[in-house]
């Protein structure tokens, strides 16, 4: 799909969030476009798969906008046209991002297991099977086993064949400005500030680690390696349809953006100081 027009607005808009691809910072900014009764969020809090597929056609109806840690396939559910949008992310970093973000997160199911282990050992363990091609197993539909086999290239084929076909924006993290500009025209969006969150913090640089273990997760995630591959010729496609004016366009954002950032840092304080006084009252 291309985005450079918009979007049909009767379509629902998906967005098909893998772990660790700036999706917190997203959905911050997908709170503003949508009125709340016209979200569904797949989350842990009730909201899941199991409760989605469940649904009244009337219900199902009234979504407009779908969102998540999903694998491709819910729009198999909506009685109405829908299109996904999703980012990916350079597969090694996002493992190592996933890998901490389960450390620092104690309601996560294998949170003891990743403080107990090494990074390493965590993977070769083969605990969490989104340590492995995890972008893939989302975009192909799922896929339970931890190995792939002699079934990667079907998956891989799977999930180039959706992207290509039933996904208004690819977009990548490391690109997430230009990402979010084609967002906001394929979507007709407003109010596209934003300042980046659930950042990792605990988590070492790349080249910090040993090369060990970054040839075994290059070897766990081969088939997201050529996945981010394709995802990306897709990406600078979708830039080229932009035109001409498109990087002054991201330029512009980018310097108007900044001067958002001191309201950002306000509303945190202030969020922070009635925490307090909730607290000591």
């Amino acid at each position: 799909m291309s985005s450079s027009t918009s979007t049909d607005s009767q379509q629902t808009a998906i967005f098909l969030h893998i772990h660790k691809t700036a999706g917190t910072t997203l959905h911050a900014i997908l709170r503003r476009q949508y009125d709340e009764a016209e979200v569904y969020n797949i989350d842990a809090k009730g909201h899941d798969y199991h409760h989605f597929i469940k649904l009244s056609q009337s219900e199902y109806a009234k979504i407009r906008l779908l969102k998540g840690h999903m694998n491709y396939r819910l729009h198999s559910f909506l009685p109405q046209p829908a299109t996904y949008f999703t980012f990916l992310r350079e597969p090694i970093e996002r493992v190592i991002s996933y890998y901490y973000f389960i450390r620092r997160t104690p309601r996560h199911l294998h949170h003891q297991a990743a403080n107990a282990l090494s990074l390493y050992e965590f993977a070769s363990q083969q605990i969490d099977p989104l340590m492995a091609n995890g972008q893939t197993r989302q975009l192909a539909g799922g896929y339970p086993k931890y190995d792939f086999g002699d079934e990667a290239d079907a998956l891989l084929n799977k999930a180039k064949q959706h992207l290509q076909a039933h996904f208004a924006v690819v977009g990548l993290t490391e690109r997430f400005d230009e990402s979010l500009m084609m967002l906001q025209q394929a979507f007709n969006w407003h109010h596209v500030w934003y300042q980046r969150q659930n950042v990792g913090s605990n988590r070492p640089k790349q080249e910090e680690l040993s090369s060990k273990t970054i040839a075994y997760l290059k070897k766990l995630n081969q088939t997201d390696e050529a996945l981010y591959a394709y995802g990306r010729s897709l990406f600078e496609a979708q830039i080229a349809e932009q035109g001409s004016h498109f990087p002054r366009r991201v330029q512009i954002f980018r310097l108007l953006n900044r001067f958002t950032q001191p309201y950002w840092h306000l509303r945190q304080f202030s969020l922070r100081v009635w925490l307090r006084s909730l607290q000591t009252s």
